[in-house]
């Protein structure tokens, strides 16, 4: 279902100072990315989400999409990157 698949994915990468959102499993986690800079996983056991400058987040064993952040400019119309 998955092509690619391991205990360890990054799902996104800071900008300014290179730290990642990574996301790790004690099985494989079965992974695609997508257009837009989206990720498919699905994790068979439960999931550590870490981040160096965030609480950690636990994912329970399920289908999940990650998208990259984007913030809408009402005032202009623009769509710009969140960076991290």
């Amino acid at each position: 279902m998955y092509k690619n698949k391991a205990k360890r994915i990054v799902l996104g990468e800071g900008e300014t100072i290179g730290h990642k959102h990574v996301l790790s499993s004690k099985s494989p986690i079965g992974f695609d990315k997508g257009d837009n800079d989206s990720i498919k996983f699905m994790l068979n056991e439960v999931g550590i989400f870490t981040h160096d400058e965030h609480e950690h987040m636990v994912f329970e064993p399920d289908k999940y999409r990650s998208y990259h952040q984007v913030e809408f400019n009402p005032m202009d119309g623009t769509t710009n990157n969140v960076f991290d």
